[in-house]
C-alpha cells in the first residue's frame, strides 16, 4: 500500500488545538464574570425591592391609623408623622432603608382616606453640578 503525506503537519494542527483551548478559557472567563456581575445585580435589586416593600406596608398602616382616626371623629394629625395641608389633605413620608422615601398625599375631605399620590423616589434633592466650560468645538 502506498501512503500518501498529509498536506498539515503536526505543528499546524496543535496550534489549532491550542487557539481553540485559549478561545474556550477566555470565553470561560467572559462568562464567569459576568455570571458575577449578574449575582451582585440580584442582591441589589432584592435589598431594594425588600425596603420598597417595607416602606409600603408602614404607609399602608399609616392609611389605615388615618381612616380609624377619621372613623372616630379624630383629626388626622392625631396620627404621627401626619401632616394636614389646607386643601383637606393629608401628606406623610415614609423612609425605606435603602436611601429611598415613599411620600403619600391623601384627600380625607370625604371621610376617608383617598390616594392621590404614592411616590417612591431618592430620599436626597438632585444637585446640579459645576462642571464648568463646555468645549464648542474648532
Amino acid at each position: 500500500m502506498k501512503q500518501y503525506p498529509s498536506r498539515m503537519g503536526v505543528g499546524a494542527s496543535s496550534i489549532l488545538l491550542i487557539l481553540v483551548i485559549v478561545s474556550l478559557t477566555l470565553f470561560a472567563s467572559l462568562s464567569l464574570i459576568q455570571a458575577r456581575a449578574d449575582a451582585s445585580l440580584t442582591q441589589k435589586t432584592a435589598v431594594s425591592t425588600a425596603a420598597y416593600y417595607e416602606a409600603d406596608a408602614q404607609a399602608q398602616q399609616t392609611l389605615a391609623l388615618i381612616d380609624d382616626a377619621l372613623m372616630q371623629s379624630k383629626s388626622p394629625e392625631t396620627v404621627e408623622g401626619v401632616l394636614v395641608q389646607a386643601d383637606q389633605t393629608v401628606a406623610f413620608s415614609v423612609p425605606a432603608s435603602d436611601g429611598h422615601v415613599l411620600r403619600v398625599t391623601a384627600d380625607v375631605a370625604s371621610g376617608s382616606c383617598v390616594i392621590l399620590s404614592y411616590r417612591y423616589g431618592s430620599a436626597e434633592g438632585w444637585a446640579q453640578e459645576d462642571t464648568g466650560t463646555v468645549w464648542q468645538g474648532g
